[in-house]
């Protein structure tokens, strides 16, 4: 019977989902950085990659695209990467998804820039609407508006981008109207780079000049 190797524990978790490093003694974390060498070889034999971001505290798999992509895979050049069946799914954002985690990005990039003493970008429901009113159109049906933002902000949470913060985690007063809290996840930024929010305002300028003309 083939023995449990130590970094196992960290293997599944990547497989479930990316993983975020929660203090500096995260022991899955720990766990992670010492291995790292042993569990990039593990998954390169399937055509995969760990990639780890150290600073910002995020790890999560990638296909492997080519030989060049990953230095220490088990694969020789002539692989045929293309070829073997897609472990990773990719998951396209619709452009109302897209426009809001370009806004989210944004705001992440404000505050790090501001050399704000919090560790996490913290944002209020309201606040994040606040941010979107000025690209969607007006309209007389706010309790839509807001059951359509409810719906995306739900699902960038599935995508990890978000997470939703606990009444106990946040503060709240007696009888204040309940406003969902999240914080704004350092992934968004593998995810939505330069390159596709360049790309995007580019797009959104175009579609705002010829509805204007």
């Amino acid at each position: 019977m083939e023995k449990i190797q130590p970094w196992a524990t960290v293997c599944i978790k990547l497989l479930q989902g990316p993983i975020y490093r929660n203090n500096n003694n995260d022991p899955l974390w720990t766990l992670l950085d010492t291995w790292q060498s042993d569990i990039q070889r593990y998954f390169a034999v399937i055509g995969l990659k760990v990639v780890i971001d150290n600073s910002d505290g995020y790890a999560f798999l990638s296909q492997i695209d080519s030989p060049d992509d990953e230095e220490n895979n088990s694969f020789n050049d002539e692989t045929n990467y293309s070829a073997l069946p897609k472990l990773i799914k990719e998951y396209p954002l619709s452009p109302n998804l897209s426009l809001l985690c370009v806004i989210l990005r944004e705001a992440l990039d404000q505050f790090d820039a501001s050399e704000n003493q919090s560790v996490a970008l913290v944002m209020k429901q309201s606040e994040i609407r606040d941010r979107l009113s000025s690209f969607i159109p007006e309209t007389s049906d706010q309790s839509k508006v807001q059951a359509k933002l409810d719906s995306y902000l739900t699902r960038l949470c599935e995508l990890t981008f978000l997470r939703e913060l606990t009444e106990e985690q946040t503060q709240t007063f007696p009888g204040e109207i309940k406003d969902r809290t999240f914080e704004v996840r350092r992934i968004i930024r593998s995810k939505i780079n330069a390159e596709f929010m360049e790309e995007f305002k580019n797009k959104l300028q175009k579609l705002t000049k010829d509805e204007a003309e």
